[in-house]
């Protein structure tokens, strides 16, 4: 493997890059309007090579861990690195990468090489993947460390679904049918999964979609659009499952009570004596406890809807 020649690549051009991911670290810089000292993400990668030629860049090289990277989720010791970046030949030596410095900057489209991994969701806030990446040192932490710590903690409660979910990589939608799905998921959510769709997504957004566990077909693509976010994608199609189901009972209330008119004209009547005289029969509300018991009394029970579903359409009505 050659070392290329700084030289020959231009400024400002983009080129094409391969690596190898070796781990992720912190660097501690002061800040200058404050006594606290700042503190940013890193990554050090290893052989990292021009793709055209195969040359050989630097054998190692110290990264801000940006945005793009932190999209890929986890990596591991390992992982083989797509991405791209231009040559700044002007600035060269510095304390962490020696004499080829800052030769990549502004890498972008960071891809995987590996075709078969488990995607888990890491922190692309600075911040608190700063917190993320001393979460995995066994230390004891300064008051400024612990700032960091407490961010990535925040974003933890924030996306507990997505990081409790590990998503197999899944191909494209029509092939479904031939993937077994294997994530961990709680026992409510065991009849239909989020999977990533490589047909929705794209270099700069890992995309969503739910199927059904069992058949592999999809139940929710968000219009073809896809979610963001493995959370997002539960939280819709739990709620669209709601809504569903809700509407499905609501119907049912309101058959039941065109159908029973005897009880439609017993609670009217209810209704306005506890409006005229403020209680019927020791009841001092109109509410769902009330339709409940009536219900009860009348020996309907096994039905379609809940009470607070008949109560409600008959409201309307």
């Amino acid at each position: 493997m050659n070392t290329v020649n700084m030289k020959k690549l231009k400024n400002l051009t983009q080129y094409n890059f391969t690596a190898t991911f070796i781990k992720a670290d912190v660097t501690v810089r002061e800040r200058k309007s404050s006594s606290l000292e700042y503190i940013y993400p890193t990554v050090l990668l290893k052989n990292v090579c021009l793709v055209d030629t195969g040359e050989l860049i630097a054998k190692y090289y110290w990264l801000g861990y940006g945005k793009s990277l932190a999209k890929l989720g986890k990596l591991t010791s390992g992982t083989q690195l797509n991405f791209e970046a231009r040559p700044d030949i002007n600035v060269l030596g510095n304390k962490n990468n020696g004499d080829i410095a800052s030769l990549i900057a502004w890498p972008k489209k960071f891809q995987r090489l590996d075709k078969t991994y488990q995607y888990q969701a890491i922190p692309e806030n600075e911040n608190q993947l700063v917190g993320y990446i001393l979460s995995n040192k066994k230390q004891e932490y300064s008051e400024n460390e612990q700032w960091y710590l407490d961010q990535y903690k925040l974003w933890r409660e924030e996306n507990g679904d997505e990081l409790d979910t590990i998503v197999e990589d899944i191909p494209a939608i029509d092939d479904y049918q031939d993937i077994e799905v294997k994530d961990l998921l709680h026992d409510k959510l065991e009849k239909y999964a989020a999977v990533k769709s490589d047909e929705l997504s794209d270099s700069k957004n890992r995309k969503y979609v739910i199927i059904d566990r069992k058949t592999k077909k999809i139940l929710d693509d968000n219009n073809h659009e896809g979610y963001l976010r493995v959370k997002d994608a539960y939280k819709s199609y739990e709620h669209r499952l709601i809504n569903a189901k809700e509407r499905y009972r609501k119907r049912r209330a309101l058959i039941w009570l065109l159908n029973h008119a005897d009880f439609d004209k017993k609670l009217l009547e209810i209704y306005v004596e506890i409006t005229d005289k403020g209680q019927w029969e020791g009841y001092i509300s109109f509410d769902k406890k009330l339709v409940e018991d009536l219900l009860l009394q009348g020996n309907h029970t096994h039905l379609e809807f809940t009470s607070k579903d008949l109560l409600e359409v008959w409201y309307k009505g």
